[in-house]
């Protein structure tokens, strides 16, 4: 259903042409507000036409994954010794306004947005206007409004205050909107997505499920908001605020959070089942994922540019091969306990050459496991890169616990609503032999205040969603962000000295890191979590630098990981705000005729 879903998506955005025109009363195609509105049918290809700019590479390479690249969790790839105009640079914090991805991106969540606007429009003065209880068009119309906030939110995460409309473009408008605030955006689109959520269809309601804007979706997502509009934002004059309203967001975020438990709960699929569906192009309801992007086939991706790493040169196998941007930082790999049943999920230390062999890993090079294109029902070809149609969750009902356990402490402190939403995560993350310790005495010590809960959430997120790209606004709206930063690299600092000289906080981590290959082509590892010290079996031939390369000994300074990942951040003591915010465009500043300029001191 999903593959012929988004074929006609596909063909109905090439045949519709240009959506600015085609709800305009006088034009003389045929393609007018009655007809693309007349029916549900066509109703809902048009609604297609708003989902289809997810299979663009702003999307799928770009806003959804590699520009969260610079976290305490992920990172991007490669960063080089010095700025090169491209994506690296905003991982190092050190974008420019003739970074081409900002364009790119810029001007395809507002063609969405637009979109989206057209599309309201559209079921609101004719096909609700025939048929106002029709409750596929009432879903139809909450597809959009979400889909409308949900790029919105990616801007605001990116470039702060941004341009804000509602209505369709019109030939004789004015184009040239100036920044309108994101508390203001955010509140009108937080009532905006109240109102409709009643009157939504449950994913089990729908015929493509999770892969359609959904009831559970919109519930999360209003939660989601309404934390990002409670939470710290950083303002032009470099400070970090939040409103004084923060409260009331809080409020109506844990009054979501709980909606939606109530309503439709379930049971938490098992983790590693939860990434495998996806790969398998698997999409049950009423499961984790509240709401996943469907690629369209050939489109995505989601083990390309993250998830596990294959290379392919000489075409040996039928898998093709990966350019892996987006990875894992060592310091979270040895945060997670490691009887976590989420760690050897979340994170791959190992790639597959041409031969499909598994290879150890550098330890700057940790890959996202929970998405691998090997996996997929049909091996993609010899030559295949891009377009792996692996969906990209956007939302999962994990997430939404957390969020209630965050906000039900921020209002109430560690209540037993916020613990049993944390419980339930944590149960998931371990075997039931080890609930005792490792999720009710581990509760019971984190709720011991609010400060300590609140830490307890912030961890939990990181070993939850991590490789998700949910960490960076996470970061943000904490104000978190600059302490995170510095945290990390003064500890990848700490790890490669103490490797070094044997002593200190991380030297029971290894130094080396040693491997064997067994006859199925796999890697065994002798010492993942721990410094080995006695005589090496002889079987384990494969040494890797492991914590040892985190420090240049022929400069006696930090490697150039530690040196290259944040550079643009140089404050080690994480006081300073991070200047997260994206620089517009310098074509965007030239076509707004005065209307916007860069800020941030960009």
């Amino acid at each position: 259903m999903k593959r012929l879903f988004y074929i006609t998506i596909a063909f109905t955005a090439i045949a519709l042409c240009s959506c600015k025109k085609f709800l305009v009363s006088d034009s003389d195609s045929r393609f007018t507000g009655e007809y693309v509105f007349g029916s549900e049918s066509d109703a809902r290809k048009s609604v297609g036409m708003v989902y289809a700019l997810f299979n663009q590479d702003a999307y799928t390479s770009r806003v959804s994954t590699l520009f969260a690249g610079n976290t305490d969790v992920e990172v991007g790839t490669a960063v080089g010794a010095s700025p090169d105009g491209g994506r690296r640079d905003l991982w190092s914090f050190e974008a420019t306004s003739s970074n081409g991805d900002l364009l790119s991106v810029w001007n395809n969540a507002f063609s969405a947005i637009n979109r989206a606007n057209e599309c309201e429009y559209g079921l609101t003065t004719i096909a609700l206007a025939k048929q106002p209880n029709n409750p596929n068009y009432l879903n139809m119309l909450g597809e959009v409004k979400a889909l409308r906030a949900y790029w919105y939110m990616l801007l605001m995460h990116h470039w702060g205050d941004v341009p804000f409309s509602i209505k369709p473009s019109r030939a004789g408008d004015d184009f040239y909107l100036p920044r309108t605030g994101r508390d203001s955006v955010l509140t009108w689109l937080i009532n905006d997505l109240i109102a409709i959520e009643p009157k939504m269809l449950w994913a089990d309601q729908l015929t493509n499920g999770i892969e359609l804007i959904n009831r559970e979706f919109v519930l999360g997502m209003i939660a989601k908001l309404s934390l990002l509009r409670g939470g710290y934002w950083l303002y032009p004059d470099m400070t970090m605020q939040r409103k004084k309203d923060y409260l009331e967001y809080y409020e109506i975020a844990n009054r979501y959070c709980k909606k939606l438990v109530e309503l439709k709960p379930r049971d938490l699929t098992d983790f590693q089942t939860v990434f495998m569906n996806q790969n398998k192009y698997i999409k049950p309801v009423n499961g984790d994922i509240l709401y996943e992007v469907a690629y369209a086939p050939g489109f995505g991706d989601v083990g390309w540019c993250v998830g596990v790493s294959v290379t392919n040169g000489l075409n040996f196998h039928s898998f093709g091969a990966t350019t892996i941007s987006m990875a894992l930082t060592p310091t979270y790999y040895y945060s997670f306990d490691t009887s976590d049943l989420r760690l050897p999920v979340t994170v791959s230390l190992v790639s597959y050459n041409d031969t499909l062999a598994q290879m150890p890993i550098n330890i700057t090079g940790m890959a996202v496991n929970k998405w691998n294109r090997m996996l997929v029902p049909t091996p993609l070809g010899p030559a295949s890169s891009k377009g792996t149609s692996i969906n990209w969750p956007v939302l999962r009902y994990a997430d939404v616990l957390l969020m209630l356990a965050e906000s039900e402490n921020e209002l109430n402190g560690p209540t037993q609503v916020a613990k049993d939403a944390l419980r339930k995560v944590r149960q998931r993350a371990f075997p039931a032999t080890l609930w005792a310790d490792k999720v009710d005495n581990y509760i019971a010590t984190a709720a011991g205040g609010k400060d300590g809960f609140f830490n307890a959430i912030v961890n939990e997120r990181a070993w939850e969603l991590g490789g998700e790209m949910i960490r960076k606004f996470d970061l943000v709206r904490w104000n978190l962000y600059g302490k995170k930063i510095a945290e990390t690299r003064n500890a990848l600092n700490q790890m490669g000295q103490d490797a070094i000289a044997g002593v200190g906080t991380y030297s029971d981590l290894p130094d080396y890191l040693y491997s064997k290959r067994n006859p199925d082509k796999s890697v065994t590892f002798l010492n993942r979590f721990r410094k080995y010290t006695g005589t090496v079996p002889a079987e384990y031939t494969i040494k890797t630098n492991w914590t040892r390369a985190l420090w240049n000994t022929s400069t006696n300074t930090p490697g150039n990981y530690n040196l290259w990942q944040w550079r643009g951040y140089t404050d080690n003591s994480g006081q300073a705000p991070v200047r997260y915010v994206l620089p517009l465009h310098g074509s965007v500043i030239t076509a707004s005729l005065g209307s916007l300029s860069n800020q941030y001191g960009y």
